[in-house]
């Protein structure tokens, strides 16, 4: 956290370059989120025919959601930076703005213990939620039909049945993108620094939009870069792409419950604090 700061600190000090840069290291680390990379990750991992374009949909799509996204909040500061700044003051100082906090506060440390549970009942009772869900079969079967599930064969008859088809797959693709984006959003903490940074630092007008949208390319480049490598390296990507995959996997509710249970635990605390429980 502490090295995190400074580099924040170094680009609101530094020059154009150097906020470039910052905001380069900050996209990367927001890079491998769930929505940017486990989720692209396990799209390329589809059997069958890589559909390229149907990939490069979802990134543009998780691209542009953060893009429109950062742009609100980016003119938003610019516009109300100091009036919001003063309201937002004057109500978290009041009780009930407080009760909301912790209230929220216990639902985020709730959020991430059902995530990933700490004791061995409760990841027995997790896994026993997952295998009444379906969730593997239903899964599989879901990404079947945003990334494959078009035979590309068929007569001219089934041409009305595959572009229906093709476009409940792009639709698919499309709500998941957008999902992932309203679920990571508040957690993306690298994203939201680097939006103050433009704010404070960047350019006055619309000329700092450049900053968000390089800002979201530089976000989405780890999976295009894997998408190019799977395109063109074919099956022999297979297995590196299954095993980082599987990886992800594996630390993906632990990251996110973690990041769920420390902002949960800081709003606690802040709101305790406020209400003079804890002093």
């Amino acid at each position: 956290m502490d090295s995190l700061d400074q580099l924040i600190g170094a680009g609101a000090a530094g020059s154009p370059l150097m906020l470039l840069g910052v905001l380069a290291v900050l996209a990367l680390i927001d890079s491998t989120s769930f929505g940017t990379l486990l989720i692209p990750v396990w799209l390329l991992m589809a059997p069958g025919r890589l559909r390229v374009g149907r990939i490069v949909l979802y990134l543009l799509t998780v691209a542009g959601a953060y893009a429109v996204v950062g742009l609100v909040l980016l003119a938003t500061l610019s516009l109300f930076g100091d009036a919001l700044l003063r309201a937002f003051e004057s109500v978290g100082d009041s009780a009930p703005y407080l009760w909301a906090q912790l209230a929220a506060a216990v639902l985020l440390i709730w959020l991430s213990s059902r995530m990933d549970p700490l004791t061995e009942w409760g990841r027995k009772r997790k896994r026993e939620r997952d295998a009444a869900k379906d969730g593997p079969g239903r899964l599989q079967r879901f990404r079947a039909r945003a990334v494959g599930g078009v035979d590309d064969g068929g007569g001219a008859g089934d041409g009305r049945g595959q572009a229906a088809a093709r476009r409940e797959g792009s639709g698919a693709l499309v709500g998941l993108a957008l999902a992932a984006v309203a679920i990571e959003i508040a957690t993306l903490l690298p994203y939201l620094a680097g939006i103050g940074l433009v704010a404070a630092q960047g350019p006055a007008g619309p000329a700092s939009s450049a900053y968000i949208l390089f800002y979201c390319a530089v976000m989405i480049l780890p999976a295009a870069l894997l998408l190019l490598l799977r395109a063109t390296a074919g099956p022999r990507t297979d297995r590196l792409l299954g095993r980082f995959e599987a990886f992800l996997s594996r630390h993906a509710n632990g990251t996110g419950a973690l990041v769920l249970f420390l902002i949960g635990l800081f709003l606690g605390l802040n709101a305790l604090d406020g209400l003079g429980i804890t002093g």
